[in-house]
C-alpha cells in the first residue's frame, strides 16, 4: 500500500513511501510538545499571564488561543492536560481559551477567527459579565472565557491565570491512496457521488488544491481527483471511501485518497 505524506510549509511537498505507517507516526503531525486532535495541534503553557498576553504567546508560536467548539475537544483538553499539568492536577484546571466578547458585549467570538456556531459549555449562571478578582482595568467585567474541568466561566481579560491552551494547524498529513479489487486506483461511479460528496464537484489545478479544499471542510476525510480527455481536473470531497462495488473499474484517470486524522 502506498502512503503519501503531505508536509504543509510555505509550499506543499509530496513524498511517496512504500511501507505502512505505524500508529506512532501520529506524533509527527505536530511539532514537539504539541499534541494532535482532529486536524489541529494543541499545547498547554504553564506561566501566569492575562488573556491578551496569552494570545500573544500563541501568535509567537504561529497559533491562537484554543477554539474549543465541540464537547469532544473540551474532553480531549481536560483528559490530556488536567491530570499532567503542575498547576491543575488536583485543582479546577482553569486556563484561558480563545472565546471572548471584547469587541461587542454578549457577541462571543473565537480569537482564531473560527465561526461561532453556537456551541458553548458555560457553567451555571455563566456568562455573567462579572469578575471580582481584578479591579483595573474594566472593573469586574468578564469578557474572556476560561475553561474548567466541567465548563467555562467568563473572566476579566486582565486576570492572570496560571495556564492557557494554544491551537495551531497540523503541519503534516498522511494520505493513503485507495485501490479497487483489481488493483487499479479507485474512483467512485458518478451515480454514487451524490450520496457521498460534501460539496459540488470543483475544478482544480492539481491534487494539492483538492487536498487543501478537503481539509478546509469539516467531516471531509476522503477526496478524489478526476481527469478528463483534455486533462482538466475535477475535485470531489467525500464523506468516506465507500465500497468496492461503488468504484468505477474502467476509469484510469482518477485517484482517491484517505486523509489520516
Amino acid at each position: 500500500m502506498k502512503i503519501m505524506i503531505i508536509t504543509i510549509t510555505s509550499m506543499i511537498i509530496f513524498t511517496l513511501v512504500t511501507s505502512l505507517v505505524s500508529s506512532s507516526t501520529d506524533g509527527g503531525v505536530c511539532p514537539d510538545l504539541w499534541h494532535p486532535f482532529g486536524r489541529k495541534c494543541y499545547r498547554l503553557f504553564e506561566n501566569p499571564l492575562n488573556w491578551f498576553d496569552s494570545l500573544e504567546v500563541c501568535k509567537d508560536n504561529l497559533a491562537s488561543l484554543a477554539t474549543v467548539n465541540t464537547e469532544e475537544k473540551h474532553k480531549f483538553i481536560v483528559e490530556k492536560y488536567c491530570s499532567s499539568s503542575s498547576n491543575s492536577s488536583s485543582g479546577p484546571c482553569e486556563r484561558w481559551i480563545g472565546f471572548n466578547d471584547i469587541d461587542v458585549e454578549d457577541v462571543w467570538q473565537w480569537a482564531s477567527g473560527a465561526k461561532n456556531d453556537g456551541f458553548n459549555m458555560w457553567g451555571p449562571s455563566e456568562p455573567n459579565d462579572r469578575d471580582g478578582t481584578v479591579s483595573e482595568p474594566y472593573t469586574n467585567h468578564g469578557d474572556c472565557a476560561a475553561m474548567f474541568r466541567r465548563g467555562w466561566s467568563d473572566r476579566n481579560c486582565f486576570a492572570q491565570l496560571n495556564e492557557y491552551i494554544c491551537e495551531k494547524e497540523r503541519n503534516m498529513y498522511i494520505l493513503k491512496r485507495v485501490y479497487g479489487r483489481n488493483g487499479s486506483p479507485a474512483c467512485l461511479k458518478e451515480t454514487e457521488l451524490a450520496d457521498l460528496t460534501l460539496r459540488s464537484s470543483t475544478t482544480v489545478r492539481s491534487r494539492v488544491d483538492c487536498f487543501r479544499l478537503c481539509i478546509s471542510i469539516e467531516h471531509c476525510t476522503v477526496f478524489q481527483v478526476r481527469s478528463d480527455s483534455k486533462n482538466a481536473l475535477t475535485c470531489d470531497v467525500l464523506l468516506s471511501e465507500a465500497k468496492h462495488a461503488q468504484y468505477d473499474s474502467g476509469h484510469d484517470g482518477c485517484d482517491m485518497f484517505i486523509i489520516n486524522i
